[in-house]
């Protein structure tokens, strides 16, 4: 009686760690490239976006880098078509797509494949947003 309790315990803490470590390589990725933005930005010119996107996706790890989807904005209302302005607060943000079913349940509690809209079950939303592991960081040009 006690061993599909402590299974299904044992489930959920495999599965929430696997998210948080995703988590924790999200946010890690969001600082490398928060980073090459912030400090080599005006260097980069109108690049300074794809390089700090790069940054990031090298600095992925684990994650699968054709799931991310990055948005960078600066407070200027500067676009990544033109070099950074000094001093400009630029924010980059991560989103990452999570699955997590329940093995042999059948039950699916986040089926996002990737930016898809949110996934209803009988009539209940599933997942708030399209994306459950989201990083962002803000960073001041140099």
């Amino acid at each position: 009686m006690v061993l599909p309790v402590l299974s299904a315990m044992l489930v959920a803490i495999i599965f929430g760690g696997i998210t948080f470590f995703n988590y924790v390589e999200l946010g890690n990725a969001v600082e490398a490239g928060g980073r090459q933005l912030g400090q080599n930005g005006r260097d980069q010119g109108t690049a300074a976006c794809s390089t700090a996107v790069t940054a990031l996706q090298t600095a992925a790890g684990n994650l699968k880098v054709s799931l991310i989807t990055t948005t960078e904005s600066f407070a200027s209302g500067n676009t990544c078509t033109s070099t950074p302005l000094q001093g400009d607060a630029a924010t980059i943000s991560a989103y990452y797509p999570c699955n997590l079913p329940i093995p042999f349940t059948g039950i699916n509690l986040c089926p996002v494949t990737g930016g898809s809209s949110s996934p209803v079950q009988n009539g209940v939303t599933l997942c708030p947003t399209t994306y459950c592991i989201v990083a962002t960081t803000t960073v001041y040009v140099e």
